[in-house]
């Protein structure tokens, strides 16, 4: 069950989602669910008996584990995933900078995040599909919490250009979130899903859209 993780991030305003981790969790679509025991807990690096984990499966992400953490003005949902799982799906033609959003082997990720973004009425969330070499969190497979909450600042002061410029593969904007956001020639430069409360966009363009 554990392995080498990327992590989906969601900032959730905690007077408007007061729900318990296994609310959220069931919103955001993971099936399967149970808590990690504290063993368990452990070996995944998480020494604090009071945060909670829950392990299962994810839509197409598959085999993943979700903390939350209550910040300052929101809730931060992590789903951790498995990076193997994410790089044996990505496309064999990756030197094809015209390949078709529909045709991408990696759609039903996105499906998958954007879908949890609406159902949890994420203001602004994340995808992170950058291998983090070198950093003793992410290679003991437990991730990193405090990685994912560095970006919260950005968000508390509404610099939503800075997190549009940071390299995600994914980056989940609300309706209100768009709006503060600046256009230019290289940040609109990428591929974008329209959703009905909001805005998926990656961070490139054809084969290279998830870097």
């Amino acid at each position: 069950m554990f392995f080498k993780t990327l992590v989906a991030a969601f900032f959730l305003d905690s007077e408007d989602n007061e729900g318990s981790l296994e609310q959220l969790v069931t919103l955001a679509g993971m099936t399967d669910q149970h808590y990690l025991s504290e063993d368990k807990k452990v070996a995944l690096g998480i020494h604090d008996p009071s945060v909670e984990i829950i392990y299962g499966q994810w839509g197409a992400f598959e085999d993943a584990w979700v903390r939350l953490d209550k910040l300052e003005y929101h809730n931060c949902l992590q789903i951790y995933f498995s990076m193997n799982h994410f790089l044996d799906l990505y496309p064999e033609n990756a030197e094809d900078q015209n390949l078709p959003l529909e045709q991408d082997p990696l759609l039903p990720l996105a499906k998958t995040f954007g879908n949890a973004c609406e159902q949890l009425q994420a203001e602004v969330a994340f995808l992170d599909t950058h291998a983090h070499y070198g950093d003793e969190t992410w290679e003991n497979k437990q991730g990193n919490r405090d990685w994912v909450i560095n970006y919260y600042s950005m968000l508390l002061e509404c610099n939503i250009n800075a997190l549009a410029d940071e390299p995600f593969g994914l980056l989940y904007l609300s309706e209100y979130m768009t709006q503060i956001w600046d256009s230019n020639p290289v940040r609109e430069n990428r591929d974008m899903i329209l959703l009905s409360k909001g805005l998926l966009t990656f961070g490139g363009q054809g084969s290279t859209r998830w870097w």
